[in-house]
């Protein structure tokens, strides 16, 4: 069943009537909202041998639950989406997207959180802009949960324990399936003592991965800081190191031949072959705040899962997004992102993988209606965007390049009818 089905919005409404007055929320709302996206795509599959053009259009419906006390804060997003193409039909879809995230403040010490999400889709580049990985024709079901305690050990230092799980399914059998499993601990320190506005970071994490045929373990332990200047500039670093141990289902020759209705054919035995392997991981951030110019830059490398492939990678990424006010109903935005996907065979995967994508997307949005000061949508009640995205895809281990250009216009409107 769909998350998205009658059940799922009876529990929204549901809350939004009761948790008001079982919680004396502070800031409470209920959010449903509308979206109208039309996109002209000149590669909508992102191949290189057959570029395919078409016209999509999207129109999706969604309601938002938002509350707030001083001790208790949720957050709630149902969306349904209908994807049409002008052309190609067959490529029709509905796309279902729920999430959820809450956080309570037990005491001046102890916070606990949790948040999960469900999504299925099945839009070639819907993890394009994130991963730079494209999924062709494949319709996924997304389950994610994480859950986090935070606990003040002193005035200057806190402690995170956080757990991760999340399950990809394919409608595929070509694809495998992906588990996966992460368990942290955290510790942030106050340096202000000797810097003033830093902070010292300390992680240690283990994560497993397992897909038809494959498991992979993976141990990281990382150290770095934060720092502000002048409460515009921040900067956040970390670095270490991380062991693997992956271990594989292959399939062997064994010498011994047989008659089948197709002719002779060599027997083949299965064999689970296992390697371990160092590496580095980190990640380095910097970011500006000002009153109409805001900018973010971010570099990273790390383990992570390779959607609609055998495997995991290792992921290198360059991330740069800056936006601009240009009045206060008009506002200019720039993102582009660099992503290298890579594992050599029997290294994080059964098979090589080295895929490398460059996505480059202005965008300019005028806002309108009223304002509100928190949510997960937009702060305005209304907007209309116009994009841009150009996307340069590589697979090196086929020699192949794709080149992309989507053309976007949305508009957006939300309007509370309980707060």
């Amino acid at each position: 069943m769909s998350c998205l089905e009658p059940p799922f919005w009876f529990i929204l409404v549901l809350a939004a009537i009761l948790l008001p007055s079982l919680a004396g929320a502070d800031d409470f709302r209920l959010l449903p909202s509308i979206m109208q996206t039309v996109q002209e795509n000149d590669n909508v599959l992102v191949t290189s041998d057959h570029q395919l053009h078409d016209i999509v259009s999207s129109t999706t419906g969604g309601l938002e639950l938002f509350e707030s006390t001083e001790r208790f804060t949720l957050n709630a997003l149902g969306q349904l989406s209908q994807n049409l193409y002008e052309h190609d039909t067959k490529f029709n879809s509905t796309d279902d997207l729920g999430n959820a995230t809450i956080r309570y403040v037990l005491d001046p010490q102890l916070a606990l959180s949790a948040a999960g999400s469900y999504s299925r889709t099945a839009q070639p580049d819907q993890e394009l802009l994130t991963t730079g990985l494209v999924l062709t024709g494949v319709t996924k079901d997304s389950t994610t949960f994480h859950a986090q305690g935070d606990y003040s050990l002193t005035e200057k230092t806190l402690a995170s324990l956080m757990y991760d799980h999340g399950m990809d399914h394919y409608q595929n059998p070509f694809i495998s399936d992906l588990t996966y499993d992460t368990g942290t601990l955290s510790f942030t320190h106050d340096l202000s003592r000797y810097l003033p506005q830093a902070k010292g970071i300390l992680n240690v994490d283990y994560t497993q991965y397992s897909l038809t045929g494959v498991e992979v373990d993976n141990y990281e332990a990382t150290t770095g800081f934060s720092y502000s200047l002048q409460e515009k500039w921040s900067v956040q670093a970390s670095a270490g190191l991380r062991r693997t141990e992956s271990s594989f289902d292959i399939f062997v020759p064994t010498g011994v031949f047989i008659i089948t209705p197709f002719g002779i054919a060599e027997q083949v035995a299965q064999k689970t072959e296992s390697t371990t392997g160092w590496g580095g991981v980190g990640q380095a951030a910097i970011s500006y705040k000002g009153e109409v110019t805001n900018a973010s830059f971010t570099a990273s490398r790390d383990l992570a899962p390779a959607s609609g492939t055998s495997g995991t990678v290792e992921r290198t990424m360059f991330l740069l997004s800056a936006d601009k006010r240009f009045s206060y109903d008009l506002h200019g935005y720039f993102d582009t992102g660099y992503f290298i996907n890579k594992s050599n065979g029997t290294q994080f995967s059964p098979t090589p993988i080295d895929f490398e994508t460059l996505n480059l997307s202005p965008r300019i949005r005028w806002e309108f209606g009223r304002e509100r000061a928190a949510g997960l949508q937009s702060l305005r009640d209304m907007y209309v965007e116009a994009s841009y995205t150009f996307t340069r895809f590589e697979d090196k281990i086929a020699q192949t390049t794709a080149y992309r250009n989507l053309f976007l216009i949305r508009f957006f409107a939300q309007h509370a009818v309980l707060e």
